[in-house]
């Protein structure tokens, strides 16, 4: 086999030199930036296979072609490959890292890791972790293993080995990847298959999975793993790549009882010595080019992201009938393709004509179950639509429902992040705090001036959670809202809180955006006219008591991105009447066309 030389790195370097300095500029890595007094924050980096050629890529490969350019760039901008070591001496505070350190890791343990990507170490003297999924190593030379939903060759993936000579090497350290929940289970009574990580296995006769038995899977699954490594390579491993990048906080706490020290994600944030057990790393996906691969280093707090949203009410779908249901689900999932959306917002309970909730539409300890038909409709949506779900579930009545019992409703929500793998969670008409004193969070290499308003994932949640502390800290009783969103998030740690604020008059002035949330949705009638700039950060939700009609909606959502908005919704929406009509609203909502969605 063939591999590539460092004459072809030279001849790509000279060919993106000009491209490599304007990158480096429009990501903020200014030569003459500040560098912080102690650094501990890194970026990381989740390749997966390495092929020599477009045609044998898939969804998560490069090219090696991509690989060598993107270490020529990291060589000749100043940024230092790091281990763990580094990581774990910056979270001690023994040693600073350095300005613009990067972690390069390559998950699922693919014979490109020792044929392709090992070559490549080398020549560079950059370290990497490598994680490796436990069955796939175990089975013998010429059977097959179970990756996804085929069966592919053992050859397929390293050997021992060959990991014990890249370990000797002194450049790879290897992780684990789980023993064998690189894998989908059995998610709910209608066949989805969900990460095993964080799903609650369903039997048609058992029924789901308790949490005292998931708890006991997930340890027991890490347990094998790690005796697996410490077997074939003389050492246990100390950090554990979750599959998937899917992860809750009792994955988490049992990784932390077996002594797992470093747990790699895939959140989107930057990564930071200091939070060990959640390292942020960036996927690379469809063999991105050069320019994506290094934006994609450091996650911009001001980035937005264009939202389209609408809501779904889950009484529209379910008849009761197997087979009606999923042929009404793949007819609103092929509208919300044509209207080009982003996200849905789901109802989690069903309510009567007063507001008042009666069931819920997900297996629960509280409520009665209108139709367990939740999970299947946020999955089917997220992987079949391609938009994220964002569940509605309104705190205060459920506190109502449920006798005012605030731990009743503790569990109901423990619950619905439990069985539901939703993106996001709709709170509903609780203002902000009153008082936040709140510093954005430090710039990822010392650019001050890129953090100032912060509106990104990534910062809200750093927030929230200091917030959070700071009630714990000061011994407050915390409001119930909070206390929830802390209970999902333990449930779905990648979870969005989106806030709706109260119903907007026309020409009334918006309210400002929550400090905590990942976005604002205004509740606005349809024939809103704001006077000057919009706020980028809020999202007009446009409500009515009727779905719009195309043509209204599309003047609405017309002026508002002419004022500068950035996201918009509509609430109701009428999928099986067509209302509005997709087709002929989509050239104004749609976000495949402002900007193209990739």
């Amino acid at each position: 086999m063939t591999h590539p030389t460092r004459s072809l790195a030279a001849r790509l370097c000279s060919r993106l030199a000009a491209a490599c300095l304007a990158l480096a500029c429009t990501a903020g890595l200014a030569a003459d930036a500040e560098p912080a007094a102690f650094n501990t924050r890194f970026a990381a980096i989740a390749f997966h296979d390495i092929v020599d050629s477009r045609g044998e890529l898939d969804d998560d490969a490069v090219t090696t072609e991509r690989l060598v350019a993107f270490f020529d760039w990291l060589r000749g901008n100043g940024w230092t490959a790091i281990s763990l070591d580094d990581v774990e001496r910056a979270r001690r505070a023994e040693k600073p890292l350095p300005e613009r350190a990067v972690l390069i890791s390559f998950d699922d343990g693919y014979r490109s890791l020792y044929t392709r990507a090992y070559p490549l170490l080398q020549a560079y003297r950059m370290p990497a972790v490598a994680a490796l999924v436990g069955d796939w190593l175990a089975a013998p030379s010429g059977a097959t293993v179970r990756y996804g939903q085929v069966e592919v060759p053992r050859e397929r993936f390293i050997s021992w080995e060959q990991a014990r000579e890249m370990q000797r090497s002194g450049l790879v350290e290897f992780a684990l990847h789980t023993q064998s929940m690189h894998q989908e289970v059995l998610g709910n009574p209608q066949g989805n298959r969900l990460p095993a990580a964080t799903t609650r296995r369903y039997d048609s006769g058992a029924g789901y999975e308790s949490e005292a038995a998931f708890s006991a899977r997930v340890r027991d699954d890490l347990a094998r793993g790690q005796a697996l490594l410490r077997r074939e390579l003389g050492r246990a491993p100390r950090a554990l790549a979750w599959p998937y990048g899917r992860y809750n906080a009792i994955g988490v706490r049992e990784a932390r009882s077996l002594g797992f020290s470093h747990l790699l994600t895939l959140d989107v944030a930057p990564a930071d010595a200091r939070r060990p057990l959640a390292i942020a790393r960036y996927l690379p996906t469809f063999n991105p080019s050069l320019g994506e691969l290094v934006l994609n280093l450091q996650p911009d707090p001001n980035e937005l992201h264009p939202d389209r949203l609408t809501c779904l009410d889950p009484a529209v779908l379910w008849t009761g009938d197997a087979a009606r249901d999923d042929e009404r689900l793949g007819r609103l999932i092929e509208r919300l393709r044509v209207l080009g959306l982003t996200a849905v917002v789901v109802d989690a309970v069903q309510r009567d004509a007063e507001g008042h909730v009666r069931a819920a539409w997900f297996p629960n300890r509280e409520l009665p179950v209108a139709g367990d038909v939740l999970s299947r409709i946020a999955w089917q949506l997220q992987s079949r639509a391609g938009v994220e779900v964002h569940v509605r579930l309104p705190h205060r009545a459920a506190l109502a429902a449920l006798g005012r019992d605030a731990e009743r409703v503790r569990r109901l929500y423990e619950d619905l992040g439990a069985m539901v793998p939703l993106s996001g969670w709709v709170l509903e008409g609780t203002a902000p705090p009153a008082s936040l004193a709140f510093d954005d969070p430090a710039p990822l290499f010392g650019d001050a001036t890129r953090v100032q308003r912060g509106w990104a994932h990534w910062v809200t949640r750093e927030r929230r959670r200091a917030h959070l502390a700071r009630l714990q800290a000061e011994g407050q009783p915390d409001a119930l809202a909070w206390q929830l969103v802390a209970v999902l998030d333990a449930a779905r740690p990648d979870m969005k809180l989106l806030w709706q604020s109260l119903p907007q008059l026309s020409g009334a002035a918006g309210p400002a955006p929550h400090p905590l949330a990942e976005a604002s949705l205004v509740p606005t009638p349809l024939d809103w006219r704001g006077t000057g700039p919009a706020d980028p950060r809020l999202t007009r939700w446009f409500t009515a008591d009727v779905a719009p009609d195309a043509e209204a909606l599309a003047r609405a959502a017309q002026a508002f991105v002419r004022q500068g908005g950035v996201s918009l919704g509509w609430c109701p929406d009428e999928p099986f009447a067509d209302r509005p009509q997709a087709a002929d609203v989509a050239p104004a909502v749609s976000a495949s066309t402002f900007p193209a969605r990739r």
